[in-house]
């Protein structure tokens, strides 16, 4: 028969290699939360070497050789660290579960008791310290036994507190996690404390370890279980927010489908205003913050059968109960949210109101998707009009939402199809007349037809197909270029438009630079463009993009330069090749837009940076833009966007007769 101690051994032993073999094989799964991972492996870890030395311990207890003696000292002291490493483990996964941040920022939830902790903790080590060379806490004979010092009873008393605090915040935010987990994290507390108990009554006992260790396997085991939900969960959850995301509105809503009761409710689809101002004045990172707090302001206006979520940008959707419909369109006429400035730590306040769509939902057959289109395209409408914040879906609406889902459909697959292709608008240089380089704009030919990109260059902004679109455009313009190389043609650099949409991807300028490279062409033959109008990603994440290009060794300009509020800012905070001139400005050369064209020109040329006017049309356009110093132009004056074999015979003969041998036949053009 097994006696106590030869069990309480193996009981250490066992758990102390539990812990060791299933660190690795969770070190390898798969955590949409990376840092909560590493709390787990940290505690999980901790807690098998803790329990390792405690067996060690027990192994040498006695021994007096002088390797025993060393090996007892070092194994005794890494359990008292190990211990308060655990608790401040503990600590972090606490707050993690609950808050799903550790931090001391001054919102940080339970600051002052989490500042207590971790003081608790370096509190401990530093009396630890002192014991080995003192003895208050344990000492060893001359058996090498050990025995308890004078204040041993501070060992147990100091992680005590900090567990009774960790506790207590458990307790205080139980709201925030499920009844299995509160239980789960409460064992760390409930089972150590009982064996402490009786391991201060009954000497030379390991139990309050032994429960330690059986607490954080149990801990291990709820996250992994946790963790498979949460990956099926952040596969549904906005990041930013906490919100669902367009995957998770569009379950829930199925989940609804072929219930009655789905036509008691509506689909609301609705875009801040203005919050680009708010990303300029207070930051990006106070942006998200007020961005969370609005989503947690909103969703205690709805009901527990009701659901908010987020877009992209500031693009929010709700299904609310039609009853409730008019309250929830009241608040969003004015919403203020308050925030803790990431910076300085002081309170702020925000004011935020938005354009609103509207889907009544009167069918019970429609798929997630078709409602939320329906709701989008209501939204488009409220954004048109300038008195009108909210829009109700009206049946010529809805006639377009179905025309709009059908063409997201037929570009999605026209683009597995190839139907995209770049027609090239050349620029020309007025004092030559030779062409010096072209813009690559996207056509969609589509049964027969070319589709002009005004139709299908905003579905792929508003769904973000427009990526995909852009480095396809990349790819091919890169392999026209290799093949006029090849043919001996002089070819000019060519401009591609990237959207802004496409700086979501921190791996941009690479991907750019991976299909130049794949090419093989020269990387100075490509200068990327960027549009001024999306203002959806901020200053500095466009800032990045465009060093990280230039430091690559590619161009880049900014196209539509003058259209947007923020034009000065953009130019001061970022540094392009070449600014492209808004067609609003070449089009009313004359009074107030001639003088800040003028501005705009000195400014150029004192920055060294390149100038192009774009939409050019008559005659005395370029006159004008000539005596102001634009040097290059682009516009149906000179050449509509030309095919690659139309562009080939361009490149073969590049120069105009003063627009006379290109197509002047004026007309709308679209530079897209």
């Amino acid at each position: 028969m097994i006696d106590g101690f030869s069990a309480q051994l193996t009981f250490l032993i066992v758990e102390a290699v539990i812990c060791f073999v299933l660190t690795p094989l969770y070190a390898i799964s798969n955590d949409p939360l990376r840092v909560r991972k590493s709390v787990v492996i940290a505690l999980n870890l901790a807690c098998g070497s803790m329990l390792l030395c405690e067996y060690l311990f027990y192994v040498f207890k006695g021994s007096t050789g002088t390797v025993d003696a060393i090996i007892m000292y070092v194994v005794n002291a890494a359990v008292y660290y190990l211990i308060l490493l655990l608790l401040f483990f503990y600590t972090m996964l606490v707050f993690y579960k609950l808050f799903g941040r550790f931090d001391f920022k001054a919102d940080m939830p339970c600051r002052k008791r989490l500042i207590i902790i971790c003081a608790i903790v370096v509190l401990g080590i530093l009396l630890i310290t002192v014991s080995q060379f003192t003895g208050i806490y344990y000492y060893f004979d001359n058996d090498n036994v050990y025995q308890r010092g004078p204040l041993f009873w501070l060992a147990t008393a100091v992680p005590t507190i900090g567990l009774i605090l960790s506790a207590t915040v458990i307790i205080q935010h139980r709201e925030n996690i499920t009844f299995v987990q509160r239980l789960v994290l409460l064992s760390y507390i409930v089972l150590p404390v009982t064996g402490e108990i009786i391991q201060m009554l009954f000497f030379g006992s390991s139990l309050m370890n032994i429960c330690m260790g059986m607490s954080v396997l149990l801990m291990f085991f709820e996250n992994v279980v946790d963790k498979e939900k949460e990956i099926v969960n952040a596969s549904k959850t906005e990041a930013r927010t906490g919100l669902a995301n367009e995957l998770g509105c569009i379950e829930w809503l199925n989940t609804m489908k072929g219930i009655g009761d789905i036509k008691k409710y509506s689909a609301v689809f609705f875009d801040l205003r203005k919050f680009s101002d708010i990303n300029r004045n207070y930051g990006v990172e106070n942006g998200n913050r007020i961005l969370a707090n609005f989503g947690n302001i909103m969703l205690g206006k709805i009901d527990k059968d009701e659901i908010l979520g987020r877009q992209f940008g500031n693009q929010f959707v709700a299904i609310v109960k039609d009853r409730n419909l008019d309250n929830f369109l009241n608040v969003l006429k004015g919403v203020e949210v308050p925030f803790t400035d990431a910076h300085t730590g002081t309170e702020n306040r925000v004011t935020l109101s938005a354009r609103i769509g509207v889907y009544q939902i009167d069918r019970t057959d429609l798929e997630g998707e078709d409602i939320l289109v329906f709701a989008a395209q209501a939204l488009v409408a409220a954004k048109s009009k300038d008195n009108d914040d909210v829009v109700m879906l009206t049946q010529n609406m809805l006639d377009s939402a179905v025309e709009r889902k059908k063409l997201e459909s037929d570009i999605k697959n026209g683009l597995k199809a190839g139907e995209f292709a770049p027609y090239y608008q050349p620029k020309v240089n007025i004092s030559t007349g030779k062409l010096c380089g072209t813009e690559a704009l996207s056509r969609w030919l589509h049964d027969g037809s070319i589709i002009p990109p005004g139709i299908f260059i905003p579905i792929m902004e508003s769904n973000d197909t427009i990526r995909s679109l852009d480095l396809y455009m990349l790819k091919c313009v890169c392999e026209d270029i290799s093949k006029w190389l090849k043919e001996g043609i002089d070819v000019p650099v060519i401009s591609i438009n990237f959207s802004r949409r496409n700086l979501a991807d921190p791996e941009l300028a690479k991907r750019v630079d991976s299909v130049v490279k794949a090419s093989g062409i020269p990387k100075d033959l490509i200068e990327i463009e960027v549009t001024e109008t999306n203002d959806e990603f901020s200053i500095d994440v466009l800032r990045s993009f465009v060093e990280e290009l230039h430091e690559l060794g590619y161009k880049v300009s900014i196209d539509d330069f003058g259209s947007a509020s923020s034009s000065l800012t953009l130019l001061r905070e970022v540094s392009f090749d070449t600014l492209k001139i808004d067609k609003g400005f070449v089009d009313h050369i004359k009074g107030r837009d001639l003088v800040i064209l003028t501005h705009i020109v000195k400014l150029a040329n004192e920055l060294d940076t390149d100038i192009v006017a774009e939409g050019v049309e008559l005659k005395n356009q370029i006159e004008i833009l000539n005596k102001l110093g634009v040097d290059v132009i682009q516009g149906y004056f000179y050449d509509k966007p030309l095919t690659k074999d139309d562009l080939t015979d361009r490149l073969r003969s590049p120069y105009y007769n003063d627009g006379s041998d290109g197509n002047q036949d004026g007309g709308n053009q679209q530079s897209v």
